[in-house]
C-alpha cells in the first residue's frame, strides 16, 4: 500500500538510569546539538515524513527543552508538522500516547488512520539514517507491519530457565542448544506500522494483559506479522556511558593585557602583590582569559570576545573566574582532561602563587588538581613582556565528549 501520510513517533519519555549521570541519555551531547535533537533532524529532513511527535515524560519535566528541539528543527525544516506529547510510565504507555497523537493530527488533516504509516523509533538510536528509512517506507508498500534488525555477529546459545535458576543467575553452565547465526537478527527500530492497525493492537494487548518487548511483538499478538527490514550497525542503542561516541579535541588560547599603574593584578584567580596590574574590561586576569579561550574552542564554541564582549557593561570588573564557570556551561557535557597554562611575564615571580592558582582553576572547572598545570617563563628580556610592558597568556587543554 502507497501511504498518503507518513508520521514518525520518536520515544524519548526514558530517564536513562543505566547511564548514570544526572543528564537523561536522550540530551546528552551528540553531532553538536543532542542525542533527541540528531534523531528528530533526521526523521524531520526526510522528504516523506509529515510529522514528528516527540513523546516526553510523563511529568512533563523536560517538556520546555523538547519544545526548544522542536523549534530548532522547525528553523531547518519546515514541512513536517510537530507536536511534543506527555508519555507514560512504561514505554507501551509513551507509544500509545505518540499513537494517540498522531490520530490526533490525522483527523486535524482529514486523512484516514488507516492511510497513515507510522514509523515507532528508540530517541536513543540516533544512527538512524535516511537509507534506514528509505527501506521502511518500501517495505511498507508490501507488507501490514516492518521491523528493522541487523544480523547477529555473535555465537548465540540458549539456556533453559531451569538452568539458570539453579546457578542463580551467577554462572549458568552453557548448554549444547546452539542457534544458527545466520537465522538470528537482533532488533532495532524505527518499527513501522498503519497507524490503525498499530492502535488497535494496543488496544488488544491493553485488554489481554500482555506485554510485549517491542511494539513489533505487540502486533505479532495481534495477528500481525512483521517483516524484517536491514537496519545498520550504527543505529545502535545508547544504554550506558560506554554506548556514548567519544571524541577528544585539543583547544588553544592565547591572551595579552598592559600593565599599568593603579589597577590590581589578579592571575588564575589569585591576587598577586605587584606595583602594576593589567589593564582590561573586567578584571583582565590574562592567564583565565587564555584558558576560556582554549576551552572554547575545544568545544567549537567561538571565542570570549563572542561570548563576553567588552562592549557590555555587565563584565566591567567582572571576576574571570566567574566568567570561567560561565564558559564551563557553554561547553557543554564535556570530560575536561587536563588543562596546561604558561605565564609569561618578566616580572612579578609567580612560584609563590603556584598552588593557589591550580586550586582555584580546578575548583572552578570541578577537576583534580592534578589535572592542571601552570607555569611561568620570560622572555629574558625581549618583546614587550621583557620591557615590563604587559603579561602574555598561552593555554592548552585536551576535552572530551561528543560533538
Amino acid at each position: 500500500m502507497l501511504y498518503s501520510n507518513i508520521y514518525a513517533i520518536i520515544v524519548a519519555a526514558g530517564k536513562g538510569t543505566r547511564l548514570g549521570g544526572p543528564i537523561p541519555k536522550q540530551l546528552l551531547r551528540y553531532a553538536e546539538s543532542t542525542v533527541l535533537e540528531h534523531t528528530a533532524r533526521v526523521f524531520a529532513s526526510h522528504e516523506r515524513v509529515n510529522a514528528v511527535i516527540i513523546v516526553g515524560p510523563s511529568d512533563g519535566r523536560l517538556t520546555e527543552r523538547y519544545e526548544e528541539i522542536i523549534s530548532s528543527c522547525k528553523s531547518r525544516y519546515v514541512a513536517p508538522r510537530y507536536a511534543t506529547v506527555p508519555g507514560g510510565a512504561e514505554r507501551s504507555d509513551s507509544v500509545v500516547s505518540g499513537l494517540r497523537e498522531a490520530e490526533r493530527i490525522a483527523k486535524e488533516q482529514g486523512v484516514d488512520p488507516a492511510e497513515v504509516m507510522v514509523m515507532i523509533h528508540d530517541a536513543a538510536r540516533p544512527g538512524i539514517d535516511h537509507a534506514v528509512i528509505d527501506s521502511n517506507i518500501e517495505a511498507m508498500e508490501d507488507c501490514r507491519a516492518v521491523v528493522t534488525c541487523v544480523p547477529s555477529v555473535d555465537s548465540v546459545r540458549v539456556i533453559s530457565e531451569q538452568t539458570f535458576l539453579n546457578s542463580e543467575g551467577k554462572y549458568p553452565i552453557m548448554e549444547s542448544n546452539v542457534l544458527e547465526r545466520k537465522l538470528v537478527y537482533n532488533v532495532q527500530t524505527p518499527q513501522s506500522f498503519c497507524l490503525s492497525d498499530i492502535i488497535a493492537a494496543y488496544v488488544k494487548a491493553e485488554a489481554d494483559g500482555y506485554v510485549g518487548t517491542d511494539d513489533a511483538s505487540v502486533a505479532d499478538y495481534a495477528g500481525i506479522s512483521p517483516a524484517i527490514v536491514l537496519g545498520s550497525p550504527q543505529n545502535y542503542k545508547i544504554t550506558t556511558a560506554k554506548d556514548v561516541p567519544m571524541e577528544t579535541r585539543v583547544g588553544t588560547g592565547f591572551d595579552v593585557h598592559r600593565l599599568v599603574p593603579d589597577r590590581a593584578l589578579t592571575l588564575c584567580g589569585t591576587p598577586v602583590p605587584y606595583e602594576k596590574g593589567l589593564l582590561g574590561h573586567s578584571d583582565a586576569d590574562v592567564a583565565t582569559h587564555a584558558l576560556m579561550d582554549a576551552l572554547l574552542g575545544a568545544a567549537g564554541q567561538r571565542d570570549i570576545g563572542y561570548h563576553f564582549p567588552d562592549s557590555d557593561e555587565k563584565y566591567k570588573g567582572a571576576d574571570s573566574l566567574k566568567l570561567l564557570a560561565e564558559v564551563k556551561r557553554i561547553i557543554g557535557d564535556v570530560k575536561i582532561n587536563n588543562v596546561d597554562i604558561t605565564i609569561i611575564a618578566e616580572r612579578p615571580k609567580l612560584a609563590a602563587y603556584n598552588s593557589q592558582m591550580r586550586e582555584n582553576i580546578a575548583r572552578t572547572l570541578e577537576i583534580p588538581t592534578s589535572a592542571v598545570n601552570i607555569k611561568a617563563t620570560t622572555t629574558e628580556g625581549l618583546g614587550f613582556t621583557g620591557r615590563g610592558e604587559g603579561i602574555a597568556a598561552l593555554a592548552t587543554c585536551a576535552i572530551e565528549g561528543s560533538f
